[in-house]
């Protein structure tokens, strides 16, 4: 796993990643995950074609909530936080085009489920910008 790019392991049944290669989805449901959830957009300058039609056809679950980077909704995270919440014991993989998204929604999903701030599950592998600043502080006061 840890040639996916920006590869974390958050839990038994969480891992995330920035956008896996084709043959790496094989990989993912070889270690016993279930469900693969993007929050890409479909215009990001990198996505994968018929990453559902893939997912299906290893008998996975595709599910996709699209975060705009350059925009992203308090609404958004209140969808995905909703889906963590519907599914706590399946193996997730969670992924968008770098793992910063994703690294941010972990991070205020664990911050408003335990008020534990864990800075290092956000700065992982960025030091968000000032959108993405300004999103935290709206969702933490939502």
């Amino acid at each position: 796993m840890t040639n996916i790019y920006n590869y974390h392991r958050y839990s038994d049944f969480i891992s995330t990643s920035g956008l896996p290669e084709i043959e790496d989805f094989k990989t993912i449901k070889e270690a016993g995950f279930e469900i693969v959830l993007s929050l890409s957009m479909p215009v990001d300058s990198k996505t994968i074609d018929n990453e559902e039609l893939i997912l299906t056809n290893l008998d996975m679950t595709y599910m996709h909530i699209p975060v705009d980077y350059y925009a992203p909704k308090v609404r958004d995270f209140e969808i995905f936080q909703t889906f963590l919440g519907a599914y706590k014991r399946e193996k997730l993989w969670i992924h968008c085009t770098k793992n910063y998204r994703v690294s941010a929604f972990l991070y205020l999903y664990h911050f408003l489920k335990t008020g534990e701030e864990k800075r290092d599950l956000l700065n992982m592998f960025w030091i968000p910008n000032e959108i993405w600043q300004t999103f935290i502080s709206d969702v933490r006061t939502a």
